[in-house]
């Protein structure tokens, strides 16, 4: 996926926030799960960048796949995009 693929998705963010937050969570604690900056975290929840791990911790915390909550980044070929 190329960066200019990338959609900016505020929505998401902001649910991807609200969800965390119903856990006691939030993008601080995601980054400190997979060892980035919280920056980082936002960006990739925001649709700045993409990081299949960052994707992958902040999924798992929210209960889900990341494929489910980034189909957008998911879609080719039912696999992971690198």
């Amino acid at each position: 996926m190329k960066q200019a693929d990338l959609v900016i998705d505020r929505e998401r963010h902001a649910r991807i926030r609200y969800e965390l937050a119903l856990r006691e969570l939030n993008l601080a604690d995601i980054a400190r799960q997979a060892g980035v900056g919280t920056s980082a975290v936002s960006s990739v929840s925001i649709g700045k960048s993409r990081s299949a791990h960052i994707e992958s911790v902040i999924a798992k915390a929210l209960g889900c796949e990341a494929k489910d909550l980034f189909p957008d980044r998911y879609k080719h070929s039912g696999g992971e995009d690198a």
